[in-house]
């Protein structure tokens, strides 16, 4: 059931906001894919410099695979933000979840390790959710830049496990970053009802709408998203997902 406001349907909002909340990551991710394409290069030109000055036929076999090699890693980062931005979403599909996050995992572009932070990984691979693959992506990314941003300038570890419970997969994302109140999560959660209109209209950073993109996709997939802050530092996301 959808409410008609004119000739636009609410159904029809919610596939703009997610659309374009979509668009937003991307903008995101672009310093990283900069800074990423930055350290991929600079080792290519200079082996590539040094082969051709001291004209030596090994330092040049040398600096043609290490060229290989970055470059196919450059072409493999294009080739998946590309199809985050092109892709299309699908009707609601058996997906395996162990996939649905190492996609999301590639789309954040920039190893983990390289940011100190310690990637721990527990997903079978027989668990099945029933999702639009690419919205499910877009939730788990989402919770990914997120736990990113809260260990930004420390060491930290980010767990994700999936397990089934009933006729849901429970899926969790927890780090060891900065981590919130309740109160903050409930308000990042919930961006709308804390919007004030009197503050700067251009100041979207602390609105959160890409956690309120994760409810609505969930809501439109029957599944929750919960949060809570760990015992110790951080704080842990929570997916109920309809089992396939």
């Amino acid at each position: 059931m959808s409410a008609n406001f004119g000739e636009v349907s609410l159904d029809r909002f919610q596939q703009e906001f997610l659309a374009c909340q979509r668009q937003a990551i991307l903008g995101s991710l672009s310093g990283i894919i900069a800074h990423e394409y930055n350290n991929l290069m600079t080792p290519v030109l200079a082996r590539a410099l040094d082969a051709v000055e001291r004209d030596d036929v090994e330092a040049m076999r040398k600096a043609l695979t290490v060229t290989t090699q970055q470059t196919q890693r450059a072409l493999d980062i294009t080739r998946q933000v590309l199809e985050f931005a092109r892709g299309k979403d699908l009707p609601l599909q058996a997906c395996r979840v162990d996939e649905l996050v190492d996609a999301a995992i590639t789309s954040a572009v920039r190893p983990f390790e390289k940011d100190g932070i310690e990637l721990e990984l527990d997903i079978s691979e027989d668990l099945y959710v029933r999702a639009q693959p690419l919205l499910l992506v877009q939730v788990l990314l989402n919770l990914l830049l997120n736990a990113r941003n809260a260990m930004k300038d420390r060491r930290g570890r980010l767990s994700i496990s999936a397990d089934r419970e009933d006729e849901s997969i429970v899926i969790t994302v927890s780090d060891s970053g900065v981590g919130m109140s309740l109160e903050m999560l409930d308000e990042v959660i919930n961006p709308f009802l804390r919007a004030d209109a009197n503050g700067h209209m251009g100041d979207w950073s602390s609105i959160g709408l890409g956690l309120h993109a994760c409810r609505t996709i969930a809501q439109l997939h029957a599944a929750k998203i919960s949060a809570r802050s760990n015992e110790g530092p951080g704080c842990t996301f929570r997916l109920d997902w309809p089992a396939a």
